[in-house]
């Protein structure tokens, strides 16, 4: 017997999510990232979504700020991670909250890199598939 569980109550998410649009592929987009940003992405386990939908996912931990960042692929061959969003290629989905100049400044250092072809922030009040940025596979 298969175990459902459901999200009865979303309060107001602690992350934001950056849409981005570039022609080249997760591990390149995550190399430039590294060198521009100096980050250290590394790939981690695929985000799986049912049976048929996986997304190719990267993951960074920076801890002078205690802040986590996960690339992650919008397409599968079967699918997109938010349907509603399929002009983008990634998201960069920052377990954080920023302030607005903060973010600013953060979009700006991300948009001088040329394989970016297109930064912005999504709305998550409006999506509504918010739960598929919730992952449960930290291990302890």
């Amino acid at each position: 017997m298969k175990t459902r569980y459901t999200l009865d109550f979303f309060d107001e998410p602690d992350f934001i999510v950056l849409a981005i649009n570039s022609h080249a592929k997760g591990y390149k987009l995550c190399w430039c990232l590294n060198q521009k940003l100096h980050f250290d992405f590394a790939k981690t386990t695929d985000h799986k979504i049912g049976e048929k939908l996986w997304f190719s996912r990267y993951w960074y931990h920076d801890q002078s700020y205690e802040t986590e960042y996960e690339l992650l692929s919008n397409r599968s061959k079967n699918g997109y991670l938010l349907p509603s969003q399929k002009g983008v290629n990634f998201l960069l989905k920052i377990n954080k909250t920023l302030k607005t100049t903060e973010k600013k400044e953060f979009i700006q250092k991300l948009g001088q890199i040329p394989e970016i072809l297109l930064i912005f922030e999504l709305d998550l009040n409006k999506i509504k598939q918010l739960d598929r940025f919730i992952f449960n596979d930290k291990k302890n």
